[in-house]
Parts: C-alpha cells; sequence; structure tokens
C-alpha cells in the first residue's frame, strides 16, 4: 500500500518594498528575514524554500497540522512586517512521488 505525505505550499508575492532589480538577499531586511526563516527551518518546519528566479515571489513547502499554522508562522516575519514579501496563498499539497526518498537497488 502506498503511503502519501501532506505538506503545505506557501506561495510569496512581493511586497511595496520590494524591489524586482535586486536578488532577494540584496531587499530591504534581508539579515532579518533570514535569521528568522533560519531559525524556523532550523525546527524541521520548513522542508524547502526560495525564491522564483525571475523575482516574481517565492516558494516554500512546510511540515505543519493546517494551513493555519502556516499563516501564523509568516505573521512575524520581518518582510511580512515590513511588506516586502507576503504570503500570498496557501495550498495543502500531497506528495505522491518523491525521488529524495527513492530506495536503494536491491544488493
Amino acid at each position: 500500500m502506498a503511503t502519501y505525505t501532506t505538506y503545505y505550499a506557501a506561495f510569496l508575492r512581493p511586497g511595496s518594498l520590494w524591489n524586482p532589480n535586486k536578488t532577494a538577499r540584496e531587499q530591504p531586511f534581508w539579515d532579518e528575514h533570514a535569521r528568522y526563516m533560519d531559525a524556523i527551518f532550523e525546527t524541521g518546519v520548513i522542508i524547502l524554500g526560495g525564491p522564483f528566479e525571475d523575482r516574481t515571489g517565492a516558494l516554500v513547502i512546510v511540515k505543519a497540522d493546517g494551513a493555519n499554522q502556516v499563516w501564523e508562522m509568516y505573521r512575524e516575519d520581518p518582510w511580512t512586517t515590513r511588506d516586502v514579501m507576503k504570503v500570498a496563498d496557501v495550498k495543502e499539497w500531497t506528495i505522491f512521488l518523491d525521488g529524495r526518498q527513492a530506495q536503494s537497488p536491491a544488493p
């Protein structure tokens, strides 16, 4: 029987302080945002995360009990509070295929 993993995908969009001519690390309050996100990442809640190459937003995959927990996680993010980048949507995501956990061939 197959087992499936459910995560939440947080889609972030630029706010009023986002400069599309700069990379994520060049945005205002980057250091504060990075410290905030690193602290959450260290707890194992964030599985994957990063900006889109075209600088139109970011995607973060989160292990959570529900979408509300993801929204709450970002409430105190320095980028959220200062309108650099905010969560636009959170969707429950069920993973059917995961190459990161592929079984090794039998010896």
